[in-house]
């Protein structure tokens, strides 16, 4: 029956229809999908990673943190209209809806919605510094380092490690060093960051001496932005407690790099105002061949910025993305994003495989 469709559809010069290149690879374990992987591999780190370690890095616990009926009633109100504990679908809502009251003249209302929106914001740092540990004791030799061969993979390959996470965690883990041994990330990654000055060191971008492959394309709670510069505490301010170093930058007026606009386009504007996060952006799109994702969704609602820049770039031919329990709806964002750049199946080839299989804790 095969070959009479092949022969009809030679008849009528309709191209072949190829099932290979059609289909999806879907892998048992990280190590297959690594093993498949040829080129550079790099990586994209979503909260996923940080809810492995303990699940009060979830938006749910988030919520709780920040206590929004004592603290702002009005907000919690909006959580509870829209049915969730998102910390982006909020402001994501408050956005449009202070854009309908402007197209309406109702600017004093749109203002007052704006107002809310960085409130918001300000309550999400405040909430992630709530649950967020207070110094790298949290992770123990073996968590570190566990985290550190999770990494090599991608290191090794002369590609990069993109976090989308606000907490320490991944950082703390990958300067972790041992008097014993060896890490296994040992002399391998940098942040861009250097000369030294008061306590602080500076973001450098490529005028680091070593190949930057540790990048927050979002911040994180540990880099702060000082007027047109920005920073990091240096080693020794770092054993500090991070509230204690989040409130002694804050005092003179540096604030933590921080993105949590609600939707991807304004998280991508807020990225082109700062040179980090823009250098960060540029990044993501050129590196080469294969880019991992681990414990993100893949929703191009709220990190579509993210995604496309990765997809679009012709240099990268291979998506592996990490699946929780079903992978149904990975699935189904893995072709709406390559459709989304209008790329086929043909120069972006699509795998999943579990985020179980993953050791990186």
């Amino acid at each position: 029956m095969l070959q009479h469709l092949q022969h009809t559809m030679s008849l009528y010069n309709i191209p072949e229809y190829n099932c290979e290149t059609h289909s999806m690879t879907s892998f048992a374990t990280l190590n297959d999908a690594l093993a498949s992987a040829e080129g550079q591999k790099n990586i994209l780190i979503g909260n996923g990673l940080s809810i492995a370690y303990n699940s009060s890095f979830s938006y749910a616990k988030l919520f709780d943190a920040a206590r929004f009926e004592e603290n702002n009633p009005t907000i919690s109100k909006v959580f509870d209209a829209l049915g969730t504990k998102d910390f982006e679908t909020v402001p994501r809502a408050l956005s449009s809806a202070s854009e309908i009251a402007s197209k309406f003249g109702e600017h004093p209302f749109s203002d007052v919605l704006n107002a809310q929106i960085e409130n918001l914001k300000n309550d999400l740092i405040n909430a992630v510094q709530t649950t967020h540990p207070d110094n790298r004791n949290c992770l123990d030799l073996a968590q570190c380092f566990n985290l550190q061969r999770f990494l090599l993979p991608f290191i090794e390959s002369r590609g990069s490690v993109f976090s989308l996470n606000y907490d320490s965690l991944l950082y703390w883990a990958i300067l972790r060093k041992d008097e014993r041994r060896d890490s296994p990330l040992k002399g391998l990654f940098a942040d861009g960051f250097g000369d030294p000055q008061d306590g602080n060191v500076r973001f450098l971008s490529d005028a680091c001496p070593q190949p930057v492959n540790i990048i927050f394309p979002h911040g994180c709670l540990f880099i702060f932005e000082d007027g047109g510069s920005v920073l990091k505490p240096q080693a020794a301010m770092r054993e500090a407690p991070l509230l204690e170093i989040i409130r002694t930058n804050m005092e003179t007026g540096k604030f933590p790099l921080f993105v949590s606009e609600g939707t991807a386009d304004q998280k991508l504007k807020a990225m082109m105002k700062n040179h980090y996060l823009s250098y960060a952006l540029n990044r993501l799109s050129t590196q080469k061949e294969c880019f991992f994702v681990f414990g993100h969704k893949m929703d191009l609602e709220s990190d579509g910025h993210i995604l496309r820049s990765i997809a679009k770039n012709p240099d990268v031919t291979d998506i592996y993305a990490s699946y929780f329990e079903s992978e149904d709806g990975v699935v189904a964002n893995l072709f709406k994003l390559r459709d989304a750049v209008r790329r086929n199946e043909r120069d972006l080839r699509l795998h999943t495989y579990p985020a179980a299989s993953a050791t990186c804790w």
